[in-house]
C-alpha cells in the first residue's frame, strides 16, 4: 500500500511540475508578444505625419503588409538587443566574399576563443551544425541573446557556408559589429558572434 501512495504522490508532483513550466512557457510568451506590440504601436506613431488626423473607431485602418522574414522570426525567449527591420541598414546581408574551397583532407572546425565555452572545438561536417540556445542544438550558447535556433554552419560545394536562420539579435562576421548577415562563405580565421560583440567569440578553423 506505502508504494502505491508514493508512486502516485511522484505522478502528482510531475503533473503538478508540467502545468507550471506549461504555464509559465504561455505568460512569457504573452508578455513577449506585448512588449513586440507596443513597440511596434511606438514606431508607428512616431512614424505618422505631424497633424495627421486620428483614425477613429470607425475608420477603416489601412491594411497592413505582410511580416518581412525577420519579424515572422521574432523569437520571444530571446532577449532583444536592438530592434531592425528589413528596410533598416543594418538587416541582414548575404555576403559575396571571393573564398577558395576547403584543402582536401583537411578538417574544418568552429573553436570557441572566448567566453563560457573557451577552448571547446567543434567539428563541421558536410550535414552542417546548428548553434543557439536550445539543448539539441550542436553548440549550444546559454546566452539570453542568442536564440534557440541561431544559426547553421556546413559544406556545401567544398564551401563552409555560415547561415543565420532568421535568429533575433543577427550573426556577426569579424570587426562588422553593425552588418549581421544572413549568408557568408566562411575563411579560414574568421570569428564568429552570435547574438552580438561581447560574449562568446568563435574561430573558423581549417587544420
Amino acid at each position: 500500500m506505502l508504494k502505491h501512495y508514493i508512486f502516485w504522490g511522484l505522478f502528482a508532483l510531475v503533473l503538478i511540475g508540467i502545468g507550471v513550466s506549461l504555464w509559465d512557457r504561455h505568460r512569457r510568451s504573452q508578455r513577449a508578444k506585448a512588449l513586440e506590440a507596443a513597440y511596434r504601436a511606438g514606431a508607428a506613431s512616431a512614424a505618422a505625419p505631424a497633424g495627421s488626423p486620428a483614425v477613429g473607431p470607425a475608420a477603416k485602418p489601412p491594411a497592413r503588409p505582410a511580416a518581412s522574414p525577420l519579424e515572422a522570426a521574432f523569437d520571444p525567449n530571446a532577449t532583444r538587443v536592438h530592434f531592425r527591420g528589413a528596410g533598416e541598414s543594418e538587416a541582414p546581408a548575404v555576403l559575396h566574399r571571393d573564398a577558395a574551397p576547403l584543402p582536401a583532407q583537411k578538417s574544418a572546425r568552429l573553436v570557441c576563443v572566448g567566453g563560457g565555452q573557451k577552448d571547446h572545438s567543434f567539428a563541421v561536417t558536410a550535414a552542417g551544425i546548428t548553434i543557439g540556445r536550445d539543448p539539441k542544438n550542436d553548440v549550444v550558447i546559454a546566452d539570453p541573446r542568442v536564440s534557440y535556433h541561431h544559426a547553421w554552419i556546413g559544406i556545401i560545394e567544398h564551401k563552409a557556408i555560415l547561415r543565420d536562420l532568421g535568429s533575433t539579435n543577427g550573426t556577426f562576421l569579424n570587426a562588422q559589429i553593425a552588418a549581421p548577415v544572413s549568408e557568408v562563405v566562411l575563411s579560414p580565421g574568421d570569428t564568429i558572434f552570435f547574438g552580438g560583440h561581447g560574449r562568446d567569440q568563435f574561430r573558423f578553423v581549417v587544420e
